[in-house]
């Protein structure tokens, strides 16, 4: 009987050691501070494990970590960030931009008008529809049907116009379903808030007639679903 009371100690740290260093998958989306701008390429290190990642074009990753594992989130142009993983949780993680010594005057250029600077340039070399050819367009301007048939500007324009119409539509969605919106209509604790993002995000195609009632409406309605789920 005594031998087992002295085990119980050690079997218990032993757990707990072991609980310490399970590995697992945690997902995260890195946003630009104060702003619902994602930021990509950013690089995410695992500093324990000495593994790294980047997040993609719309500012997501996944990387492999343990409890008290540490993320180092770093870009050009942004503060470093260190991250410590004291759940097992999806993160948001947000940068502040760095500060720049000289002083450069540019002008600045929203995204849209960036997007169609370059589809322009796709059409001044003979693309147009964004590369996709109309059936009519082999009728009444078959030369130019041909070109957008076969030519490598074409199949580039085509490519382009899908990633940006992928980009357009989680901006939407980042305009209707976003950070300050759950705050402000739900009481989520905020370690809850990475978790109730990436469970509930809406998709573009089912959103996008929404106006602001709507967005508030689904927030409200999944919130009560996500307190029900954690609940189980």
């Amino acid at each position: 009987m005594k031998m087992r009371y002295c085990l119980l100690p050690i079997l218990l740290l032993m757990w707990c050691n072991t609980q310490a260093q399970e590995n697992f998958i945690v997902k995260g989306i890195v946003f630009k501070n104060n702003s619902t701008d994602r930021v990509a390429n950013a690089t995410i290190a695992n500093t324990n494990k000495q593994t790294t990642t980047q997040t993609d074009e719309f500012g997501t990753f996944a990387i492999v970590v343990a409890l008290g594992d540490t993320l180092n989130i770093s870009k050009t142009g942004f503060q470093e960030l260190d991250k410590i993983i004291v759940k097992k949780q999806n993160i948001i993680v947000y940068l502040n931009t760095a500060t720049v010594l000289t002083e450069v005057v540019v002008k600045a250029k929203s995204v849209k008008q960036e997007q169609k600077e370059i589809l322009a340039g796709y059409k001044s070399k003979g693309v147009y529809n964004n590369g996709k050819t109309p059936f009519l367009m082999y009728i009444f301007n078959p030369l130019t049907a041909l070109q957008n048939l076969l030519s490598k500007d074409a199949k580039n324009a085509k490519t382009f116009y899908k990633y940006i119409s992928r980009e357009n539509g989680e901006s939407f969605v980042d305009g209707k379903f976003n950070i300050n919106l759950i705050k402000n209509n739900t009481n989520i604790n905020e370690s809850d808030i990475a978790e109730f993002m990436y469970v509930y995000r809406p998709k573009y195609v089912d959103i996008k007639y929404w106006n602001e009632y709507d967005a508030i409406n689904y927030i409200k309605k999944s919130y009560l679903k996500y307190k029900e789920a954690v609940k189980k």
